[in-house]
């Protein structure tokens, strides 16, 4: 009996020491597809590049190295520091230490411990970091093998559109004429309200109103070459253009047509903003 009770004393120590050695030689590893398996660390095959991580006696798992993203020594790889994800973006491999060093390289091997091609020599990480550095798995943290994903940004919402009033038009500052789908007779009266703004050119401030540009300057090969540059202007059919701006009397109607508003500018492509036209129409006397 006492020497039952020695015995089992003695399995007792033995496998409270190898424990923690066991412990050191869990991984979770992180492939680039997103898929995690943690388990025994048990060899890398470099011949056909295979790794080998036994996750239960009867389930052993086999992948390429080439797609291993990260494997985390006794973690599971969650809650990973910035400042290592972020070093792990480019192409090189990262090292961390359980001390907290960091090496910038290449994974060369990773060899011996129970599993492997020698199962009696401790496990052991050779990493080139311009010299090859050779440590015991127990004393590397984790390995980056590079090119680790950017966190996505998120593209903010577009605004939603500001609603178009009923009996109201929107018209673009980068295009000369736009159709209002109203037609007018002679005689007629439109009062036009305005508002927005319409960027000119790629100058902050060469912004104009309904009114036209704010700095007060023209364009010399727009429509109305006299209105002031970006000024609301309008025209009925292929008519000749009549100035709008900002006024809100009731315009007559020189002809009958469809009713044409426009932006009085001699170059399109650069502006941006837009106006928002209300037109009603007043009956003539």
């Amino acid at each position: 009996m006492k020497n039952t009770r020695l015995m089992m004393l003695a399995l007792a120590v033995l496998a409270a020491d190898a424990a923690p050695l066991f412990a050191q030689e869990q991984v979770t590893i992180v492939r680039r597809n997103g898929e995690r398996v943690s388990g025994r660390f048990e060899d890398w095959v470099r011949q056909t590049d295979t790794v080998y991580v036994r996750v239960t006696r009867d389930d052993q798992r086999r992948f390429p190295m080439r797609d291993v993203l990260i494997i985390d020594v006794g973690g599971n790889a969650t809650n990973l520091p910035a400042n290592e994800t972020q070093a792990a973006q480019g192409a090189d491999h990262i090292l961390i230490t359980r001390r907290g060093d960091v090496m910038t390289g290449r994974l060369v091997n990773i060899e011996g411990g129970d599993g492997s091609a020698q199962p009696n020599e401790p496990r052991s990480v050779t990493f080139r970091a311009g010299s090859e550095q050779r440590l015991r798995l127990s004393e590397v943290a984790r390995i980056y093998l590079g090119n680790y994903p950017r966190p996505t940004v998120a593209t903010p919402a577009p605004a939603p559109a500001v609603p178009i009033p009923q009996g109201a038009i929107r018209v673009p500052g980068n295009q000369q004429w736009t159709a209002t789908n109203m037609r007018v007779s002679r005689g007629e009266r439109v009062a036009f309200t305005a508002e927005g703004e319409v960027q000119l050119s790629g100058e902050a401030d060469d912004k104009a109103s309904a009114a036209g540009s704010l700095k007060g300057r023209l364009a010399a090969n727009a429509p109305m070459p006299n209105v002031l540059a970006g000024a609301l202007i309008g025209r009925i059919g292929n008519g000749a253009p009549f100035a709008i701006g900002n006024q809100t009397v009731p315009l007559p109607m020189s002809d009958s047509g469809l009713l044409w508003l426009g932006i009085n500018d001699d170059a399109m492509a650069d502006n941006s903003g837009h106006l928002v036209v209300t037109m009603r129409i007043n009956p003539g006397r």
